[in-house]
């Protein structure tokens, strides 16, 4: 269960940065690497998780990092490349 705890709270959240990230450097649009962390959650919610509503907290939770990872890493490109 400790190992299920550490994925929950440090290994997903930083894998949600990396693929918001990586999502705004691929497509140069913002919305594209949330929106995969997003679908993926989902699909994990409703198949390690039974569809248990109290994990929806995680899915809005990791889709904002990715977002705010993307937004960080187009402002860092137009401060740095312009």
């Amino acid at each position: 269960m400790g190992a299920v705890i550490l994925l929950i709270v440090f290994v997903f959240p930083m894998m949600s940065g990396i693929i918001g990230a990586a999502g705004y450097f691929i497509w140069k649009k913002v919305w594209i690497g949330p929106l995969i962390v997003f679908i993926a959650s989902l699909i994990l919610l409703f198949t390690l998780a039974s569809g248990n509503s109290s994990f929806m907290f995680w899915v809005v939770l990791y889709t904002a990092i990715a977002l705010a990872a993307s937004v960080v890493t187009l402002f860092l490109r137009k401060l740095l490349f312009n």
